[in-house]
């Protein structure tokens, strides 16, 4: 017979070249287990697809400059996480979503859309109100998407939006 010494507890055995190889064997099975169960442990992708979603803000027929858009989901449940797409406009009125990363798009779902221009408040300025205030106003009802009366659908594919028409008055 083999001697063998385990080097955890200093204790001498008699080992057969059989029992020595079946225990590495199950040693092995026992890492790979290990290793497979602690891969399966890590994040899964919790990212909702998402499609590409472009559209256009309008104030009484004029393109709205620096305008955010965010669209909230009215199915929330759909969603692993509170997902928001949102974008800003350009020069021309135009915006691109995002939810994950820049311009990637929105998930598909119907929203409720709320659009504001973000900038100083008359009441948080003092002397920067007057330079930061911005050319274009829109009234604070579009803001709220439970009040804007905005609505989107973002179907599985590229979307264009029709123009958001906003009134002033």
């Amino acid at each position: 017979m083999f001697s063998n010494v385990h080097s955890c507890c200093f204790v001498a055995t008699q080992q057969t070249p059989f029992e020595l190889c079946h225990r590495r064997v199950w040693i092995s099975r026992l890492a790979v287990l290990v290793g497979l169960v602690i891969s399966g442990c890590g994040p899964a992708n919790i990212q909702q697809p998402t499609y590409p979603v472009t559209g256009e803000v309008k104030l009484d027929g004029k393109p709205v400059k620096g305008a955010l858009v965010v669209f909230h989901a009215l199915d929330q449940s759909k969603f692993k996480w509170q997902e928001i797409p949102q974008g800003t406009t350009d020069d021309q009125g135009r915006f691109q979503l995002f939810t994950y990363a820049s311009n990637d798009g929105a998930p598909a779902a119907e929203y409720k859309v709320g659009i504001a221009i973000m900038g100083v408040t008359d009441d948080e300025g003092g002397d920067q109100v007057k330079r930061d205030r911005p050319a274009v106003r829109i009234p604070a009802k579009y803001a709220d998407p439970t009040t804007s009366g905005l609505a989107a659908t973002v179907e599985k594919r590229s979307t264009t939006l029709a123009p958001f028409e906003l009134s002033s008055k």
